[in-house]
């Protein structure tokens, strides 16, 4: 069954040297994303939830559906000689004893290192085996964590349809002014918990890393450099991302950028939790899940005929990427209870 669970120990990311660069400085920080189309702060309704704030006490959210992610506190390393490069990334991966292979044996938990950029320098490493070994190290601690997000959500979600099965009602005001938000967030309507049920899910780490390794060239692509942009979503936005190189002259669209390699993880996922081309999706996902408890990443490929104007040749590399990199292990992957570590290049 496919859950984020908790690791009970906590390994220690308060000290740790970043190889030629010295010692790194680490802070305790209140992290925010900025929405790159109007470049305002966003608010992360989960941290406030958390820290009790009334309802009528919450800055207003984003009308992007699923960019209102950022952790309410975290371990910030800031780099201040130079943007993570792939000896630096190694090393700090090294010494939080962050190894695939025990992760993929469910002997280690994923620590809480959240890259805000690929290494400047991943495109030259010239091993192919390790240019995927160092996508899939970076990638999977941010769809952890986006997907950690989504199911604090989904279980304030599934109390609150409880309630209103055994009551007829939801009987606090500070969670129905939540239910409104995360019903505007995911695009419903109404007050419809059954039809947010659906919507309100994670999402197989299998399946975004395999879509994401594919979309970004492994992490080397130019838009996931210039514009941390993992899944090359498109936006109509003008100057809200990055023009494509061999776009037609007759089109206007642009490859979405994101402040934050984590903001493209999480505006992927609502993506696929909230446009109307992935319903298919969804009510697969809900139909293994009640069946079986856990997700099957390579059915629920097949459901995404729309994402990608390639169609069934899509889902068929989808399928090859996930089998041949053995990626299904990580749909048991678990973040440890420790520190969010985020390499920050932003305040270089």
């Amino acid at each position: 069954m496919y859950g984020m669970l908790i690791d009970t120990t906590r390994p220690r990311f308060e000290r740790f040297l970043l190889g030629a660069i010295g010692v790194a400085v680490t802070a305790l920080y209140a992290a925010v994303l900025l929405d790159p189309s109007m470049g305002r702060p966003l608010h992360n309704a989960i941290a406030a939830f958390e820290a009790g704030k009334p309802a009528d006490e919450l800055p207003a959210l984003s009308s992007d559906p699923w960019v209102n992610i950022a952790p309410a506190t975290a371990r910030q390393t800031d780099i201040a000689t130079q943007p993570p490069s792939v000896v630096l990334v190694d090393e700090l991966f090294r010494r939080v004893d962050y190894r695939l292979e025990g992760v993929r044996l469910g002997e280690l938990a994923v620590p809480r290192v959240l890259l805000e950029t690929v290494p400047v320098d991943l495109a030259a490493v010239e091993s192919p085996a390790e240019r995927k070994r160092l996508f899939i190290q970076l990638a999977l601690p941010l769809v952890l964590q986006a997907n950690e997000y989504i199911m604090a959500d989904r279980a304030r979600l599934i109390g609150l349809d409880q309630e209103i099965t055994t009551t007829g009602a939801i009987a606090d005001a500070a969670d129905r002014a939540w239910l409104a938000s995360l019903a505007s967030r995911y695009g419903i309507e109404t007050l419809d918990t059954e039809a947010l049920l659906l919507r309100v899910d994670a999402v197989p780490p299998s399946m975004a890393l395999a879509q994401g390794a594919e979309e970004s060239g492994w992490g080397t692509s130019r838009f996931v450099r210039e514009g941390n942009a993992i899944f090359g979503q498109r936006t109509f936005v003008a100057g809200t991302g990055l023009v494509p190189e061999d776009r037609d002259a007759d089109k206007s669209h642009e490859v979405r950028s994101f402040d934050r390699l984590l903001g493209s993880v999480a505006s992927y996922m609502a993506n696929l939790n909230t446009h109307f081309a992935y319903d298919k999706f969804r009510d697969m996902r809900a139909a293994q899940q009640q069946s079986s408890g856990a997700m099957d990443s390579m059915a629920l490929i097949g459901a995404l005929d729309r994402y990608s104007e390639r169609g069934e040749d899509y889902i068929s590399t989808i399928r090859t990427i996930i089998e041949f990199n053995g990626l299904r292990a990580y749909d048991r992957a678990r973040l440890s209870d420790g520190d969010e570590v985020v390499l920050n290049q932003s305040a270089i």
